[in-house]
């Protein structure tokens, strides 16, 4: 598809290798075959697609649907296009609902794959724009999910990348502990350890890809990200 970086690839979950061939052949873009829901599960760290076909018809430990949730907080800005030969609307609305963004029906027609497909890639290269954020001499791409720097460049899971980009966005400011938990984790309970060994993580990633970027505690308070080229007089406390 012109455009798109020659590395691009899909991904398509469906356990009939016939789907994989046909989608590969209509978008005219590899995809990366995936045959059980917990493969890809296992797999959601690794992977960086363009976009992501889910047959949720086929049944297993989990379905397509099930996972669906999964694969939209993985990845955010990941077209998500569900494949289904039982299109019911209470099955289409719930995949909606947790975060797909087109449905296709079975058997597949290759113009129709290959349209839908480029009205959501168009659509998540906009959304993707956004969410760009530009911290001292880094750039956070967190619909790409990756951190570059004058030393190079880094991809960080989804954690990290959002970590990152609260603390770039709050510039001038420290962000609570429990604050930062809720802003990357929402309603999961977090322990004080994981916080801390994620915040490792993401100052390893910093230093691989900057030296003038740096994550500083302010104890007893919290935590921000800090411009080594910048004077900062006084910290809020983010809101």
């Amino acid at each position: 598809m012109k455009g798109l970086p020659g590395d691009a690839y899909t991904v398509t979950l469906d356990d009939d290798q016939l789907v994989h061939q046909i989608i590969e052949r209509s978008t005219k873009v590899r995809t990366v075959g995936i045959r059980s829901s917990e493969e890809l599960l296992s797999r959601l760290e690794e992977l960086h697609p363009i976009a992501v076909f889910v047959d949720i018809d086929f049944t297993g430990n989990k379905s397509g649907l099930d996972i669906i949730p999964s694969i939209r907080q993985a990845w955010p800005f990941c077209p998500i296009m569900v494949v289904t030969d039982t299109p019911t609307e209470i099955t289409i609305v719930r995949a909606l609902n947790s975060g797909a963004d087109d449905f296709i029906r079975k058997p597949l027609i290759p113009d129709e794959v290959n349209a839908r497909f480029k009205l959501r890639i168009n659509d998540a290269a906009q959304k993707a724009a956004k969410e760009v954020v530009v911290f001292g001499d880094i750039t956070i791409d967190s619909a790409h999910r990756t951190v570059e720097g004058p030393l190079g460049k880094r991809f960080a899971s989804p954690i990290e990348i959002n970590l990152l980009a609260c603390l770039a966005n709050t510039e001038g400011s420290i962000v609570e502990k429990d604050g930062l938990k809720m802003r990357c984790w929402g309603q999961i309970k977090v322990t004080d350890n994981a916080l801390h060994r994620k915040l490792h993580a993401v100052r390893q990633l910093l230093r691989d890809v900057s030296s003038g970027v740096v994550i500083e505690t302010k104890y007893g308070v919290g935590f921000y990200l800090k411009d080594l080229g910048t004077d900062y007089q006084e910290l809020d406390v983010a809101s």
